[in-house]
């Protein structure tokens, strides 16, 4: 059921989203910044409206801003009837957007972020919601990877190479490498802290379900410490996804990374989750105790 604390969350995401956007379309009126200053800007800073998702207590709520936005953003074109719409094409848009009178980037950007937060906010009554937390990673790596790589590319790729018509540089595939830890980094620490997976907080009203059916508690403590990622295993899992994350950016199309990027790398961390924490998984099946 909706709650009044679910709708207060939601106005706040769209008031922050569009706050970026507004701040962008300042900058490039006040300073006359160049639209690619800002399109990257917004990119860096709209999708941090994820790190709202965790104060949602109906998180089959949070794809209504995704596909709102899409949709406002796919009828966003050069020669929209309305002027505001028009402002944030060019707040947005590429060159050959104008060709297209469409911003496809983050089109992209938006669609990536209402599949991964519907994926694990509407199956089985958000069963598997705890685990967000990997689909945050995969999509903060898009977020900061992408985003700072073109930057760095740009400036101080000296060291480039093509993979099937795409040329990158050594310098910008090393950024997606590191931002992309930084983004394990920050998804892990920040979830964590509202009982998100890797941590066991999520669990504990289902393992209080179990007891009231017969099954031992200190059983079933055992095995969720004994199935707890380790450091180690945190570490494991963020060098392989961000190794990930720099190969699929460098054979992605231009702005098809905004697909790819999430998209491939959030199914591969619930694998390398599974392979890590089994036993999570199983006990997240359980109807919570409240």
């Amino acid at each position: 059921m909706v709650t009044l604390k679910d709708l207060l969350v939601l106005a706040v995401v769209y008031i922050y989203v569009f706050a970026v956007i507004g701040i962008g379309e300042g900058l490039r009126r006040w300073r006359g910044m160049k639209p690619e200053f800002t399109r990257k800007m917004i990119h860096f800073f709209a999708g941090d409206a994820i790190l709202f998702c965790p104060f949602f207590d109906m998180p089959q709520l949070i794809p209504i801003v995704p596909l709102t936005l899409g949709l406002l953003i796919f009828f966003t074109t050069p020669r929209s009837p309305i002027k505001s719409l028009r402002s944030m094409f060019e707040v947005m848009a590429r060159e050959e957007d104008y060709s297209t009178g469409h911003i496809y980037g983050p089109f992209y950007y938006i669609v990536s972020v209402g599949v991964i937060v519907a994926a694990f906010a509407l199956p089985f009554n958000a069963t598997y919601w705890p685990l967000f937390t990997l689909g945050a990673f995969a999509l903060f790596s898009m977020f900061y990877g992408d985003g700072l790589a073109a930057i760095i590319g740009l400036r101080w790729g000296k060291h480039r190479y093509t993979i099937r018509g795409n040329t990158r540089s050594l310098e910008g595939s090393l950024t997606v490498f590191a931002m992309s830890i930084v983004s394990a980094a920050i998804t892990f620490t920040y979830y964590s802290y509202f009982g998100f997976w890797p941590s066991l907080g999520s669990l504990c009203p289902r393992i209080l379900t179990a007891v009231l059916f017969g099954v031992p508690a200190t059983l079933l403590l055992t095995v969720s410490f004994l199935y707890t990622p380790t450091y180690i295993e945190l570490a494991a899992v963020t060098v392989v996804g961000s190794l990930l994350a720099s190969i699929i950016e460098a054979l992605s199309p231009r702005g098809i990374d905004n697909i790819t990027l999430p998209l491939v790398l959030s199914p591969t961390f619930i694998i390398l989750a599974y392979l890590v924490a089994p036993c999570y998984f199983i006990l997240l099946q359980l109807p919570p105790l409240f």
